[in-house]
Order: C-alpha cells, then sequence, then structure tokens
C-alpha cells in the first residue's frame, strides 16, 4: 500500500455519489461508513479497502499507478421481508453506474463483483434488521 492512499478520498467520493435526496427518498436513516446510536432505517453502510495493481517498473504513488478499490456497500432495513433492502441496494446500484469522482485520481471504472447477498436477520445496536450486502471493484489511476 503507498504512501499516497487513495482511501480517504474514495470515501469522500462515495460518501458524495451515495447522499442524494434520490437515495434519501428510499433509506432515510442515511448513509455512512459508520452506524451510530439512534440511526434510523433503512440506512446505506459502505467499507473501501485498497489495493495497487503494480506493473513492471511501476513506483507506488507515481501518476499512472493503478488502484483497485473494493467497495463493500449493506443495506440494514427493520421491514419483515427483503423488498426494502432490494429497493435502496437498486438504488445505490444506480447512483453508482458511474465511478464515483475521488480527488487526486481518475475513476476508471466500476463493477459489482458477484451477486448481492441476503444476510438474513442481524442485530445492529440492539435492533433486529435484515441485512443485504454487495461488492463493487472501483478502478482508479494515480493523477
Amino acid at each position: 500500500m503507498s504512501a499516497y492512499s487513495a482511501l480517504s478520498p474514495v470515501s469522500i467520493g462515495v460518501f458524495t455519489a451515495l447522499n442524494v435526496a434520490a437515495l434519501a427518498a428510499v433509506a432515510p436513516g442515511g448513509v455512512g461508513d459508520d452506524i451510530a446510536q439512534g440511526t434510523g432505517y433503512p440506512f446505506v453502510l459502505y467499507t473501501v479497502a485498497e489495493e495497487e495493481v503494480d506493473g513492471l517498473g511501476s513506483t507506488s504513488g507515481t501518476p499512472g499507478l493503478v488502484v483497485e478499490i473494493d467497495l463493500l456497500v449493506q443495506v440494514f432495513s427493520q421491514y419483515g421481508g427483503m423488498s426494502e433492502a432490494q429497493a435502496v441496494l437498486a438504488k445505490v446500484k444506480e447512483l453508482l453506474r458511474t465511478p464515483p469522482t475521488v480527488t487526486g485520481f481518475t475513476s476508471v471504472d466500476i463493477f459489482r463483483r458477484g451477486p448481492s447477498v441476503d444476510l438474513g436477520d442481524q442485530l445492529v445496536a440492539g435492533v433486529k434488521v435484515k441485512e443485504l450486502a454487495q461488492r463493487f471493484a472501483l478502478f482508479l489511476v494515480t493523477q
């Protein structure tokens, strides 16, 4: 991992892309990288991890280095079935069709990585919720 980590600017870019009225309409609990006590539902949680895709002769932190971001989006809903979480995830997928803007990097493309996964009933801060998760791969190039 480079000293020029993409994690903070990617997190900001994902938050900016998802923190819009269209998603708030179906996920009034909001979107973020942390679930605060007393959060409303449905809620969208995201986490990011990075991996540099080194090529021959590439040097960490130099322009042109490809960075792959693993983006995990989780939807938490108190609705009895999965339809509410599925509607929220559908809106997330729609909003991420265009890669988010990431300061200091060029966003190349974003792909879904595998199927969405129904994780069923969970307890979040003592509240029973349904959880639906989707992984994405976001590819960036250092500027």
